[in-house]
């Protein structure tokens, strides 16, 4: 029917599967007792339907304004707010995580927390979740406070977060220097754009006549 996507990790954990045991060619270590793991997933999520429980639904409901099926159904359950997409090529699984609920085990965990390890010298080598959003190893020195828009008929309106972080990702390397391309390309629900943070313009590269509309960042 659908993939299931959950804002919070204690809602997913419901569905964690125990880690299989490693063949000697695997890199990762082998399982411990009580370990299990889930995915850390990034979701385009489109057009979405709020909707509550329906168990008969296969497919998404029809948009009566378009014309057009949501790409996203939506609603709260348990604590979390879900996503059901009916779509594998929308869901990327960027991380694998290995977890397990108890007592703290310094054999497996060396923090107890997430600010006690900002304060070792192996965090800042590493990648952060929260600030990256591609599979390179560069990423912004400094998180900007606000959002980007593009001038849609209507006035301004605000891009969806993981095109936010797409385009900030964009615009961070390329100010810095670390990349000499400012450009990158986003899917709305019917079209592929093309943001361009030097030119502060969107154009739409399917379309026939490659219609553009302007770009900006919004400070808070």
């Amino acid at each position: 029917r659908g993939l299931y996507f959950a804002d919070k990790a204690s809602y997913s954990r419901n569905y964690s599967h125990t880690p299989a045991k490693q063949s000697p060619t695997n890199e990762r270590p082998e399982p411990q007792a009580g370990e299990l793991e889930m995915f850390l997933t990034r979701l385009l999520v489109g057009k979405e339907a709020k909707i509550g429980q329906n168990k008969s639904l296969t497919v998404p409901p029809t948009d009566t304004s378009t014309g057009l099926k949501y790409n996203t159904v939506t609603g709260y359950t348990a604590g979390s707010q879900v996503w059901i997409v009916y779509e594998n090529g929308r869901a990327y699984p960027e991380y694998l995580v290995r977890y397990y609920v108890g007592s703290h085990d310094a054999s497996r965990s060396p923090y107890r927390a997430k600010n006690e390890a900002r304060k070792s010298a192996k965090w800042s080598k590493c990648d952060s979740f929260e600030l990256s959003v591609s599979t390179t190893n560069s990423q912004p020195n400094t998180i900007r406070q606000g959002f980007w828009e593009y001038l849609a008929d209507s006035g301004w309106v605000a891009y969806d977060a993981i095109t936010q972080a797409l385009i900030e990702k964009t615009f961070q390397d390329f100010s810095k220097g670390n990349s000499l391309n400012s450009t990158t390309v986003i899917k709305g629900p019917e079209w592929e754009y093309e943001v361009d943070v030097d030119k502060m313009v969107q154009t739409n590269v399917q379309h026939v006549d490659r219609k553009q509309r302007k770009v900006r960042f919004q400070s808070t």
